[in-house]
């Protein structure tokens, strides 16, 4: 995880560090916690982590005895994603250069219009 939040979030090692016994203090030997553990400010950090891809979540539905549904959420490691980002250079939906990547016609839109 430590690795994983240096390359794709550009952490340095001892935030990194923190983050991840942080999430892992959740976790221990499990895959999967319950939701209702963590506090507020913990609860930001694995959705920060979810945008990044390294944690997903998950609920189910369950049925109280007065009739009512109760929703449960979990949290689990997404080892696809941290397995692939270790190994490859992290997914980009931005271009490196916004401006460079639009075309001539985008430059010259006023000037064809008279506009100048």
């Amino acid at each position: 995880m430590v690795r994983v939040l240096e390359k794709t979030v550009g952490f340095s090692r001892p935030e990194a560090n923190d983050v991840a016994l942080r999430v892992l203090n959740y976790f221990g030997y499990l895959d999967e916690i319950i939701d209702n553990a963590l506090d507020h400010d913990d609860r930001r950090l694995f959705y920060f982590l979810q945008d990044m891809k390294i944690l997903s979540t998950r609920w189910e539905e369950t049925q109280l005895a007065n009739g009512r549904n109760w929703r449960i959420f979990y949290w689990s490691f997404n080892w696809e994603n941290i397995e692939r980002l270790l190994k490859d250079k992290p997914e980009r939906n931005e271009p490196d250069d916004l401006y460079g990547s639009l075309p001539d016609s985008v430059w010259c839109h006023g000037e064809q219009e008279g506009i100048a």
